[in-house]
């Protein structure tokens, strides 16, 4: 039977004789609730997987506390967790089929008709095909899958899946990923996914967390995550083309902030209030520029660097005058830009975000 999980003020620091302690985990406070699906989120080294194996028993606690179902696990050992994993390694048993790797741990517990709960994980997986085979024939990705299904056979309180899709080609990813979130719809088991890959997080996830740096930046929906971000590291890894983000300084503040780019590019945002001379960072989705026809109060002026045609949609690259870097504009497919072209752009004020330059915060 599924139940929540709690992290309270979750802390790792490993030690290291003769040298500094590197703390991983920085006070983590994370609720999952019962039958959720969270999606820990972030970059390599940021913490999640050392979350993951804390919650599992396999790293001990520096501080905080672990309560799953309302009781705390701290000190318990993994088997005593009720909790199944699967991870990025596949930890199978080689001399055994991969039906028996999949049945191993319900014969181990006596459970009645292991053969048959296998094969229905199996089926839905697709790896019936080989059930009489062992680990040392199949491919990674096929690994990864015996994996996944002996992990999610369990009927656990708490399901963890760390990077499990990360051996899969894109069709088995594609397929793994959709009968993950319907088997954890269908069953109902609270899971934590540990995963780099934003689609993956976005896609199946109830809600992500986001780490970096040993600490969560926001808790939310996929929508919240990527149309809200709470700060520029939120803005700047959420979304499969990055946000735009280019430093300003606040020109004015009535009702409507303006900010300058540079003295060449002005843009105006809605609801923000800020003081004039402060610095800022802007920050508009690819998807949020639009290519006007004709000049107007809200339009800026560019030329186009790139214009790339991705069949479902084209994505234009645009050099704004004294503006640092360059900005993405999605395009129309049926839309053709060349080089050099001069452009007239329109940033969506109200999908237009801004944010405190010095604390990387979101400026709301």
């Amino acid at each position: 039977m599924a139940e929540d999980l709690i992290l309270s003020e979750l802390r790792k620091t490993y030690t290291r004789r003769g040298k500094p302690d590197v703390p991983a985990v920085k006070g983590v406070d994370l609720e999952v609730n019962e039958g959720e699906l969270l999606a820990l989120l972030g970059p390599s080294g940021c913490g999640k997987s050392s979350t993951l194996r804390m919650i599992a028993g396999l790293e001990d606690v520096t501080k905080g506390d672990i309560l799953i179902g309302g009781r705390s696990v701290i000190g318990l050992p993994p088997h005593r967790r009720n909790i199944a994993l699967a991870f990025e390694s596949y930890a199978l048993y080689p001399p055994l089929t991969v039906e028996e790797n999949i049945t191993f741990g319900m014969m181990a517990r006596g459970e009645s008709n292991p053969e048959k709960r296998a094969r229905e994980i199996a089926e839905r997986l697709g790896i019936t095909d080989i059930l009489n085979q062992k680990p040392g024939s199949l491919s990674s990705g096929q690994k990864q899958r015996v994996s996944l299904a002996r992990a999610i056979v369990r009927q656990p309180s708490l399901l963890l899946l760390d990077e499990p899709l990360s051996h899969l080609d894109l069709s088995g990813r594609t397929q793994t990923r959709r009968e993950i979130k319907h088997l954890q719809n269908e069953t109902g088991y609270t899971t934590v996914l540990v995963t780099h890959d934003q689609l993956e997080a976005i896609s199946m996830a109830d809600r992500i967390a986001l780490m970096n740096d040993g600490e969560i930046q926001q808790v939310g929906t996929p929508e919240e995550v990527y149309d809200d971000p709470d700060n520029l590291f939120v803005a700047g890894f959420i979304g499969d083309s990055p946000m735009n983000l280019m430093p300003g300084k606040s020109a004015s503040s009535n009702g409507a902030t303006k900010v300058e780019l540079s003295k060449d590019v002005v843009v105006s945002l809605r609801g923000s209030d800020v003081p004039a001379g402060k610095d800022v960072v802007v920050g508009v989705r690819p998807e949020d520029v639009t290519v006007e026809d004709t000049d107007g109060p809200d339009v800026v002026r560019g030329k186009v660097f790139a214009h790339e045609q991705l069949q479902e949609m084209g994505y234009l690259t645009v050099t704004l005058p004294g503006v640092e870097g360059r900005i993405g504009v999605s395009t129309p497919p049926e839309a053709r830009y060349r080089r050099d072209q001069a452009v007239a752009l329109r940033f969506d004020p109200a999908r237009t975000h801004l944010f405190d330059a010095e604390s990387q915060k979101r400026i709301r």
